[in-house]
C-alpha cells in the first residue's frame, strides 16, 4: 500500500559529548549490554524529583536556517549530583519537507522530543538541503536521515558531492557521529539513493523493493485491522539476544510500517528486526558500530507520523478502543532506544511523559 508514500523528512540527531556527565535518574548501562539497570520515566517534568535534570531554559535565537517545533535553546541541563555535573543538551536537526502518507503531520518525534525531554534534547529543522560540511556535521553527534528531496511524494532528490560524503563517513568514523536512516517516504525507489550513497562505506544498504510485512492484529471477531483504527502493518520479531542490539528492542513488542525498503546486512552487522513469510525473512532494523560512531537502518518512516503516537483519527470511534496504535505500538519507547543505541555515552538523555512511559537505560 506504499504508493502513496511521502519523501520528506531528513532527521539530523546531534549530541555534544556526555561524557562527563552524571545523573542520579539515568542509569550508565551501556547499549550494548541487555542488562543494566532501567527506569520507567512518568513523572510530569515540572515536578522535579530526586535525580531529575534541573533545566534553565532562555529564550528561544534560532537562526533563519533552521526553523524550530518549540523553543529549545537550553545549552547545558544541570543535574542533581553536585556542582560538577552538566549535561549538554542533545541537539537533534530535521533536515527536509515533511512526508505526508500518515494521518495528521510526521513532526510527532520532533515534538515529542522538545516537550518531553526535560531539556535534555533539542530539534532543529532545515527544510532545505544543508551542506554536510565538517563544520555542519560539528553541531549535532547523532543525524537521522529520512526524505532527503525538496518534495515529499516525488522529489526531485537530493544528492550528496564526494567531499559531503567523505566528510559524513569522518564524522561517523573519527567523531564518533551516530546515524538513523529512515525510507519508505515515496513509491519511487531512488528515494534511498543518496542513503545508500552517504552510508555506503558501513556496508548496509536498502533494497529496491518496496514492501510491508503482515498484517499481525486482529479485532475480537478476528477483523485484521491493518487499516483501520490508524494501523499501518506491524515488526513484531526482534533479536533480544545479540548484545549489540538487544537494547534497541527494550520495552518494545510491536511497531507500526507501512511500505519500506528491506534491509541488505553484510556479516559484520547486527540484525535487530525482521519479518518471516512465505518468500523468506526481510531485515527491518539493522546496526553497526563503525570506527567511534553507530549507523542504524530502520526500513519505514511511519514511526514519524502522529497518529502512531496519538491516534488522532480514530479516538472517537469506540470500536477502536484498545486497538489504537497508541494502545498497540511503544513508538516512543522505540525512538527513545534508537538515539540512546547511536550515542552510548548519553547518560544523561531522558524522557519523561505522563502519556508514554518510557524505559531509561
Amino acid at each position: 500500500m506504499k504508493a502513496h508514500r511521502s519523501l520528506g523528512m531528513f532527521v539530523a540527531i546531534a549530541w555534544l559529548s556526555l561524557s562527563g556527565c552524571k545523573s542520579g535518574s539515568v542509569s550508565g548501562a551501556e547499549p550494548g549490554n541487555s542488562g543494566g539497570s532501567e527506569t520507567t520515566t512518568s513523572a510530569s517534568p515540572s515536578q522535579g524529583g530526586s535525580g531529575s535534570p534541573i533545566l534553565t531554559m532562555p529564550a528561544s535565537t534560532s537562526s533563519n536556517t533552521p526553523s524550530s517545533t518549540t523553543p529549545h535553546d537550553a545549552a547545558v541541563v544541570e543535574c542533581t549530583d553536585g556542582g560538577d555535573c552538566v549535561c549538554p543538551t542533545l541537539s537533534v536537526a530535521v533536515v527536509g519537507k515533511p512526508g505526508v502518507w500518515g494521518d495528521s503531520s510526521d513532526t510527532a518525534f520532533q515534538n515529542w522530543l522538545n516537550s518531553s525531554s526535560a531539556g535534555t534534547a533539542k530539534v532543529d529543522n532545515y527544510l532545505d538541503k544543508p551542506a554536510f560540511t565538517p563544520d555542519f556535521l560539528a553541531k549535532y553527534n547523532v543525524i537521522i536521515l529520512a526524505s532527503l528531496g525538496d518534495n515529499s511524494a516525488n522529489g526531485p532528490w537530493w544528492t550528496f558531492s564526494p567531499s559531503e560524503m567523505t566528510a559524513f563517513q569522518d564524522w561517523i568514523e573519527n567523531q564518533g557521529g551516530g546515524v538513523i536512516s529512515l525510507s519508505g517516504y515515496s513509491s519511487d525507489s531512488n528515494e534511498i539513493n543518496a542513503k545508500n550513497a552517504l552510508l555506503a562505506f558501513s556496508g548496509i544498504a536498502y533494497q529496491q523493493q518496496n514492501i510491508s510485512p503482515p498484517c499481525l492484529i486482529e479485532d475480537a471477531q478476528n477483523n485484521k485491522l491493518c487499516y483501520r483504527c490508524g494501523n499501518p502493518y506491524q515488526i513484531v520479531e526482534w533479536n533480544r539476544t545479540d548484545p549489540v542490539v538487544a537494547n534497541l528492542s527494550r520495552g518494545v513488542t510491536m511497531i507500526g510500517m507501512d511500505g519500506g525498503h528491506p534491509i541488505d546486512a553484510p556479516s559484520d552487522a547486527h540484525v535487530a528486526a525482521t519479518t518471516t513469510n512465505a518468500s523468506g525473512v526481510n531485515n527491518w532494523l539493522v546496526g553497526k558500530v563503525v570506527g567511534k560512531g553507530h549507523v542504524l537502518f530502520f526500513a519505514d518512516e511511519w514511526i514519524a507520523y502522529t497518529n502512531q503516537w496519538a491516534g488522532q483519527s480514530t479516538q472517537n470511534d469506540p470500536s477502536c478502543k484498545g486497538y489504537s496504535p497508541q494502545d498497540l505500538y511503544q513508538t516512543a519507547q522505540f525512538w527513545y532506544n534508537m538515539i540512546r543505541w547511536t550515542q552510548p555515552t548519553a547518560n544523561c538523555f531522558t524522557i519523561v511523559d505522563d502519556s508514554r512511559p518510557v524505559t531509561i537505560w
